[in-house]
């Protein structure tokens, strides 16, 4: 099951990489969502042996945060804020909402979803 959790994460950030380079930004914006969703419940599965059911990208780092006993992670969270909401926002509004990303907060979305993925060695 960990391996399935970390394996869709990189292959989500792969894709958002290629949205991102064809500017679709929308499509950028779930998958980056996706591939933080899952990386966060890789790393709680890894240290519990499940992950809770929530979509919530910051309910899930700040769990990994205290599991893992991370300042550096606790540190993203409060300089980038914002930037973990819109992901968050992004798990229901880039499918169902006539919303569009700009391409700069989709880069600053990969920018810190990459950060973090880095933070937990996954990339």
């Amino acid at each position: 099951m960990a391996e399935f959790l970390k394996n869709n994460a990189l292959d989500f950030l792969k894709e958002a990489e290629r949205n991102l380079e064809e500017k679709k930004n929308n499509l950028a914006m779930f998958h980056l969502e996706q591939s933080l969703q899952l990386a966060l419940k890789y790393m709680i599965y890894q240290h519990t042996g499940s992950f809770p059911k929530t979509h919530d990208v910051v309910e899930l780092l700040n769990r990994v945060s205290s599991l893992i006993n991370n300042s550096r992670l606790i540190a993203i969270i409060d300089s980038e804020i914002t930037t973990l909401n819109l992901l968050k926002q992004a798990y229901i509004a880039s499918r169902y909402f006539p919303i569009s990303y700009d391409e700069k907060a989709a880069q600053k979305s990969y920018d810190v979803v990459r950060e973090i993925l880095h933070e937990l060695g996954l990339v």
